[in-house]
């Protein structure tokens, strides 16, 4: 049965360099829809058919990923897995694609400890990481110790990375300027850039109107095929548009678009991420809960729940192998994400209460909603969730301190914290204990890539970029959630009477001393303008 791979230029470059090359370490990057993984699904099973004895793996953070990204695009684009008598697909965990004697397994890797534990006595000829940015050096070789193999195939590691992610500097380092270990040849490692434009199906509408083909296209030269996407491509036309330092990252996918990363000097992924055992180990009784939430209903809506705990020394040698400490040390623990969209107030608010467990639920202090939601209007957006989520136990919606620069200066200055392994460095220079760090649990997937792919606003150096385009960008919602958590619960600003005044009707349950308190609202409006008169014009009044 002879079976249609359908390799674009790119792809066909990646297979040369897997079969061809001496490199052990091949990375392939650039700017985002460049066909990346459809391109990893379409290689691997080309070296299977090429090499019937070689085994492959693909490996991405988590397991919905792999089931989204990979699992699922293989039975739909090559239904003929499926159909063949020596192919066997399965698709549930432990998930593997088996041609003839090939295999490709599926694979993820939540943290260090997965990675090692799945890893470790693994033998593969070619493994496949996808969306390596999301992983640490550490992992990485821990990954590629993996990577064996005997007989005339040289085993390889396939990097598939953008250009915005918590380990791009590592990747930059092997790849751009080739400063590798001691005992490293710098040979071994290759890059293959790749770029939105160089992916066909962004076009593929176009070009069928205009009667031109695949081969057309790429004929052309790679400005003529970047000025053509940029034009007529629905999606390829939303990343040539974007922002300044969003494009240079996702449209240009060049090294230097790094530079503007906001968090690039304060986030370190491996610090910052929380094994399931630490959340729950680090969730004492007494701990203080919250959640935060940036409203969206045609954009992503992102509810995230937190804590915060003080502890003492021995805790935290304990807890997070830091030793030596002094004094206590305030850990806040972000560690539950829901993201959804097209829901209404209602759906959503019982989503959050499908989501904490009936015991958490009375131990939640408070929950900040984006500001524009929380008003004194009935039916307001969280009037609406409120109604639900004080039937179910939790606390109605509050409205969440909307400083963006002082939010990301705080969220910055608690990354670098828990960097630093606790400590922040003091006006004199030297390293002193600090009182608090950020830690986010694994479980919370976008938060750990939305961070190091925020950018700094090129027109305001304190702030992260938000772009106001109507495309719903998953990172700036994500960021918002976790914002408003932050800086509402650590470093609220000083509330006016008016906005306390507000507060205090919104937590009001009785419709009539509702109306009492909107009657006193508007009666001190009056006595303001009163006041406010010239004497003679107050004097004609009475």
């Amino acid at each position: 049965m002879q079976v249609e791979i359908g390799l674009q230029p790119k792809q066909c470059e990646l297979l040369d360099l897997i079969e061809k090359s001496k490199a052990t370490v091949i990375g392939e990057g650039g700017g985002r829809g460049a066909a990346k993984s459809s391109g990893a699904d379409r290689v691997a099973i080309a070296l299977m058919l090429n090499q019937p004895d070689c085994l492959c793996c693909m490996v991405m953070r988590n397991a919905d990923q792999v089931l989204r990204y990979h699992i699922e695009p293989i039975g739909r684009d090559f239904p003929w897995v499926d159909e063949r008598k020596d192919c066997f697909f399965k698709r549930s965990w432990p998930a593997k694609l088996t041609i003839r004697k090939a295999e490709l397994d599926f694979s993820y890797g939540e943290d260090y400890d997965s990675i090692e534990r799945r890893f470790r006595s693994a033998n593969y000829r070619y493994i496949f990481i996808d969306q390596a940015e999301q992983f640490t050096e550490r992992e990485i070789r821990e990954i590629r110790k993996a990577c064996r193999s005997k007989g005339k195939h040289k085993a390889k590691l396939i990097l598939l990375f953008n250009m915005r992610g918590a380990n791009i500097f590592t990747l930059r380092k092997w790849f751009r300027d080739k400063e590798v270990n001691k005992d490293e040849d710098p040979e071994d490692y290759t890059f293959l850039k790749v770029n939105p434009w160089d992916n066909v199906e962004w076009v593929r509408n176009s070009l069928e109107k205009e009667g031109l083909l695949d081969s057309d296209y790429y004929a052309w030269t790679d400005e003529q095929r970047m000025e053509y996407a940029s034009k007529y491509g629905d999606y390829t036309r939303q990343l040539a548009t974007d922002d300044e330092a969003i494009r240079a990252a996702d449209w240009y996918g060049g090294w230097d678009a790094i530079e503007g990363a906001y968090f690039a000097a304060s986030f370190d992924l491996e610090r910052t991420r929380a094994s399931s055992l630490l959340v729950s180990s680090a969730g004492r009784p007494w701990a203080t809960h919250w959640t935060s939430q940036d409203w969206g209903k045609a954009h992503f809506c992102v509810t995230y729940w937190h804590y915060r705990v003080t502890l003492k020394p021995s805790e935290v040698g304990e807890l997070l192998g830091w030793s030596g400490r002094v004094g206590p040390l305030n850990l806040t623990m972000t560690y539950r994400e829901m993201i959804c969209n097209e829901k209404t107030e209602q759906e959503v608010a019982k989503l959050i209460l499908e989501c904490t467990p009936e015991a958490e639920r009375k131990r939640c202090t408070a929950y900040f909603l984006s500001p524009e939601c929380v008003t004194d209007d009935p039916n307001s957006i969280g009037d609406k969730q409120g109604q639900v989520l004080r039937m179910g136990g939790m606390v109605y919606p509050a409205k969440a301190d909307n400083d963006r620069k002082g939010g990301a200066t705080l969220m910055d200055g608690l990354l670098r914290a828990t960097k630093n392994g606790g400590y922040v460095v003091g006006d004199d220079g030297k390293r002193i204990e600090a009182t608090d760090i950020w830690m986010i649990s694994a479980e919370c997937v976008e938060l750990l890539k939305a961070i190091p792919m925020a950018m700094r606003d090129p027109k305001n150096l304190d702030d992260i970029l938000k772009t106001d385009k109507s495309t719903a960008k998953l990172e700036q919602d994500v960021l918002e959630a976790a914002r408003y958590g932050l800086k509402s619960m650590l470093s609220p600003r000083k509330q006016s009477s008016e906005e306390r005044a507000e507060e205090e009707f919104l937590k009001t349950k009785d419709q009539s001393q509702r109306m009492m308190m909107l009657f006193r609202k508007e009666m001190g409006k009056m006595k303001k303008r009163f006041t406010s008169m010239p004497p003679s014009w107050r004097a004609n009044i009475r």
